[in-house]
């Protein structure tokens, strides 16, 4: 190590997958002193505690500190009005990319770092992973030129960093497409054991919850979505009974766990004689609304599923039972999202 890699530094953006692990380690190799940051949002699969967890065992055989960042206020203007469109779901990801350099610029003026590390290989990502992509990205990030894709790297243009002699070229690879293959080879040469598998991507990218966006932005002005509205469309059964009534109903305990957790500020029903599901409902307006949402909880409770039974229900203030009638799967499909 070089007087003058010493004094280098450089900020890793870390995900949990194998790609950006890679990078990270190949540039502390060289000597640079690595900084790692990771970025998630609270509607993500995992919370913000598991998160943390699952970030420290699995950047442990790097031995680079790395900060876990929550950007989910900040990622709700990216989500709902994206500049560059969405990906084949609901996933912002040139726009999301963006976002997360132009934060980690940020950190590098705090720690004194010289450029950005990121784990993307050309051609693995239809969106962002495409050499116009990339060149665009670095241009108007504001990092032209510092940013450095050490998979990848001898398919691209120098950057400062190696113009510099602060990271041979010659020990960086020229990775491209969508072959897992090499890089699980150098994560068995590296002693890199624990990422997450090849096909496990951002909640945005899941058909099931991009659905379900979509219908919260059909319903919803999208300056008024909250991060919790999106946190609450991971559990549970979906319905939008029109524009304003929106319904979930718990599949399982866990479910029902996790809907316990979204109750203030919501209608809640549960059957009173039976097992059987938490439902939460916001925009009820009236008892006709009321006795529909009762219909719904009915049909989720073990036992029969034609007479009606006993319904509790609470919410703006108001309490009661109402006699639920389980309402028949034939109209609850043109509802359920």
């Amino acid at each position: 190590m070089t007087l003058l890699q010493r004094k280098v530094k450089a900020v890793a953006l870390i995900s949990s997958g194998l790609d950006s692990l890679l990078a990270a380690k190949i540039v502390k190799d060289s000597g640079i002193d690595v900084r790692g940051v990771h970025f998630f949002f609270q509607f993500d699969s995992i919370d913000k505690e598991n998160r943390q967890k699952e970030v420290e065992k699995t950047v442990h055989p790097l031995d680079i500190p790395v900060s876990v960042v929550d950007i989910s206020e900040d990622f709700l203007d990216i989500l709902t009005n994206p500049q560059h469109g969405y990906g084949s779901q609901v996933n912002p990801c040139i726009d999301c990319r963006l976002y997360m350099l132009r934060q980690a610029q940020k950190m590098m003026e705090q720690i004194g770092a010289q450029f950005v590390i990121t784990g993307e290989v050309v051609g693995q990502r239809p969106m962002t992973q495409q050499k116009p992509t990339l060149f665009h990205i670095d241009k108007i990030s504001g990092l032209k030129g510092r940013i450095l894709r050490p998979l990848s790297a001898k398919l691209l243009p120098p950057t400062i960093p190696e113009e510099k002699g602060w990271v041979d070229r010659n020990k960086l690879y020229g990775l491209s497409g969508r072959s897992r293959k090499p890089q699980i080879a150098m994560a068995k040469e590296f002693g890199i054991s624990y990422y997450s598998q090849p096909g496990v991507s951002c909640i945005l990218t899941d058909p099931g919850y991009a659905r379900r966006v979509k219908a919260l932005f059909s319903h919803r002005r999208r300056e008024d979505i909250t991060v919790e509205e999106l946190r609450l469309l991971r559990p549970g059964r979906h319905f939008w009974l029109n524009e304003n009534l929106q319904v979930v109903v718990g599949r399982d305990e866990q479910d029902n766990l996790a809907l316990e957790t979204f109750r203030d500020g919501r209608w809640v029903f549960y059957p009173m004689d039976r097992q059987g599901p938490l439902v939460l409902a916001t925009g009820i307006n009236g008892e006709s609304d009321i006795k529909l949402v009762a219909g719904i909880t009915a049909r989720y409770c073990g036992g029969d599923k034609v007479l009606p039974f006993r319904i509790h229900y609470e919410g703006n203030g108001k309490e009661g039972v109402v006699w639920g009638t389980p309402i028949p799967d034939s109209k609850l499909g043109k509802w359920r999202v």
